[in-house]
């Protein structure tokens, strides 16, 4: 029996030696990104779209212990090995990475972090463990460049932002991976150019602590050909306590705290729409059924934008979704008609069109000249926000009643900017937003007050 025991407990201590020697020699091959299904944030599906060789800059943008980081150290890693290492290979596939996301070859690679410091204490560590064995390091543990070269030729360099565009000249790499917000655009610029010589991408993993950046005007307000920006949650992270993460949380105000859990661009402070969530309430355009009730909303401004807002309302779950928009300023109240009617006549024309009372001269030329009669929009600053927030706030299944078609890119612009008015005193802040640049957040106010939930509201 004690014979039998003996026996056991070497082959068990051999089993483990065997698994420890694959853990060392393909580390890679044993990490699964983690899924969850929707509405919730998914660590996989975000690097799969990312991976997609039509990707030339990805964003992933996440909260803090979303994975974000780690992430991008997956994907360096990987494309330093190339799709020709086996660790590799089960990796893309286990992970259902696209087989041509990665070539074959060892590729050369370059992890930028903001300073030595967080290279040393973030971005170094994090790409190690995913590295085999017989890795040989430069500088590993020192201030300024550190190098990794891999034992089946890649390479992977590790750079600072504050090096300067000047430093990032005269190389050729397959990825450049900036982990956090890469705060110069113009070393964001040139290590672009380090990567048209090998097909190269760039990829971005950050949390968005320095609120609307260049970042948030260029690949997120509106994206560059080429760029797609995903999002994941710390809170839907399966790895991570969520009753620790909510108590660290806790701590920091609501818009601080937006873009530590969920990685949102916002102003940090004061904005107006806490709930307003890009990857939660913006969809693709769709062909709306021509049953779905149809609602116009405007603003009316000559030199100031007028702005007009089509919406259409899904029966079966009272969402309503924003379509199209007209925004536009010094035009002719003729020229914004015209747009209006082609807008109408792709769209669909609305049933109800709500309108700003107090331009009653432009209300009574549209209905006279053009058959385009109005009823007057409830102005009501306070109502107006509140019937907005209701709407995007999400409900018991984590699905939110307002939804933005991402051709409407004023709307979401300017949702995203629209703050109280700091300026005037704490008891008047709550009832006025800041005034500049809120023409569609004006014409969504009189749409979302119209249509109440539950039933319209008359004008």
């Amino acid at each position: 029996m004690g014979a039998d025991r003996s026996e056991l407990v070497a082959e068990g201590y051999e089993a483990a030696l065997k698994l420890q020697r694959l853990l060392d020699l393909y580390p890679l091959a044993f990490r699964s990104l983690w899924h969850r299904p929707s509405p919730r944030t998914s660590q996989k599906q975000a690097v799969q779209a990312l991976m997609d060789r039509s990707v030339k800059v990805g964003l992933l943008v996440g909260g803090n212990r979303s994975g974000k980081t780690e992430s991008g150290a997956m994907i360096a890693a990987a494309v330093a090995l190339g799709r020709g290492d086996a660790a590799v290979a089960k990796w893309m596939k286990d992970n259902g990475i696209p087989e041509g996301s990665i070539f074959k070859r060892p590729g050369r690679v370059c992890c930028v972090s903001l300073t030595s410091n967080e290279s040393i204490r973030v971005q170094r560590p994090k790409i190690e463990q995913f590295l085999p064995a017989g890795t040989y390091w430069k500088n590993r543990h020192g201030a300024g460049e550190a190098l990794a070269q891999l034992p089946n030729g890649g390479a992977i360099l590790f750079k600072t932002v504050d090096q300067g565009a000047r430093s990032f000249q005269a190389d050729a790499w397959d990825l450049c991976w900036f982990d956090e917000d890469p705060e110069d655009e113009a070393v964001h610029n040139e290590a672009r150019m380090r990567l048209v010589d090998r097909r190269g991408w760039c990829l971005i993993t950050m949390t968005p602590l320095r609120g609307l950046t260049w970042v948030w005007d260029r690949f997120v307000n509106d994206p560059e050909p080429g760029s797609l920006c995903k999002w994941i949650h710390g809170e839907d992270n399966p790895h991570i306590p969520s009753d620790e993460l909510e108590a660290l949380l806790a701590s920091y105000g609501s818009h601080e705290r937006a873009a530590r859990a969920r990685g949102e661009f916002t102003q940090l402070e004061g904005r107006v729409y806490n709930d307003w969530r890009r990857e939660l309430h913006v969809v693709d355009p769709f062909d709306v059924p021509d049953d779905w009730e149809r609602f116009a909303a405007i603003d009316f401004g000559t030199r100031n934008p007028f702005c007009m807002i089509l919406a259409a309302v899904d029966p079966a779950d009272d969402t309503v979704h924003v379509i199209a928009e007209h925004h536009k300023a010094e035009w002719t109240l003729a020229r914004h008609v015209e747009a209006m009617q082609d807008i109408f006549s792709k769209y669909g024309k609305p049933d109800v069109i709500i309108a700003d009372p107090e331009d009653r001269g432009s209300r009574l030329t549209l209905a006279r000249d053009h058959d385009l009669a109005t009823v007057k929009a409830k102005k009501e600053i306070r109502a107006g926000i509140s019937a907005v927030a209701e709407r995007l706030a999400p409900d018991a299944e984590g699905r939110p009643h307002l939804l933005v078609h991402s051709n409407c890119r004023n709307v979401i612009r300017e949702i995203e900017g629209y703050v109280w008015d700091t300026r005037r005193s704490k008891a008047d802040q709550p009832d006025k937003p800041l005034k500049k640049d809120d023409h569609a957040m004006d014409a969504l106010r009189y749409l979302c007050r119209y249509i109440a939930r539950g039933g319209m509201i008359a004008g």
